[in-house]
């Protein structure tokens, strides 16, 4: 399956990510939170976009990005009258990248899943019983909490369960050129237990 032409954003994404999206927000130069994104402005697409919309939200992706705009904003490197794309998130789940196209008042943003990473060419569910699917509650080795499955997706070959580790982001690390944004955790499945 491949992505289709988003109807907001830069439509930067490549055509085979399993998931992508794109907003036209409002730049807000004045603001220390620069990106206003309107929920009528913005779209989503794939197989695995419920896994790029929480990337961007609960795991902080859009939270990083804004802090690199307003670096950006700051250093002057980003102007709202002039066109550059810059890479605002970019790690080894996902890219998200922003322009203002010279708009004078926009934000033009695509972020999408890293097909290498997620390819489930020949997935398969080869544990007992019903494999967990996203939302389900489940008991893991390492947490002491039970956390709540994101997908069950084939990284390299392997059908794994993915959740977020629930590590806050921090702000202040996210302007730098190296952001940190937090780790989904992954772990062979059997039954409701995760190894």
């Amino acid at each position: 399956m491949t992505a289709r032409r988003l109807d907001w954003g830069l439509n930067a994404h490549p055509e085979d990510s399993p998931g992508c999206w794109g907003a036209r927000a409002i730049l807000v130069t004045s603001s220390s939170h620069p990106i206003d994104i309107v929920g009528n402005r913005q779209d989503i697409d794939g197989r695995l976009g419920g896994l790029l919309v929480t990337l961007l939200g609960k795991a902080g992706g859009l939270e990083i990005a804004q802090a690199r705009v307003r670096g950006l904003l700051d250093s002057r490197l980003m102007f709202p009258e002039a066109s550059e794309k810059f890479t605002l998130v970019d790690n080894d789940m996902m890219t998200l990248v922003g322009d203002t196209r010279g708009s004078h008042g926009y934000l033009y943003l695509s972020a999408w899943l890293k097909p290498e990473t997620f390819n489930t060419e020949g997935a398969e569910w080869s544990g007992s019983g019903e494999p967990p699917q996203m939302n389900d509650i489940v008991k893991t080795s390492v947490w002491e909490e039970p956390i709540q499955v994101l997908s069950g997706i084939n990284l390299h070959g392997h059908h794994f369960l993915t959740f977020l580790t629930g590590r806050p982001v921090d702000v202040e690390k996210a302007t730098s050129i190296d952001p940190r944004v937090p780790k989904l955790a992954v772990g062979l499945t059997v039954g409701n237990e995760l190894c």
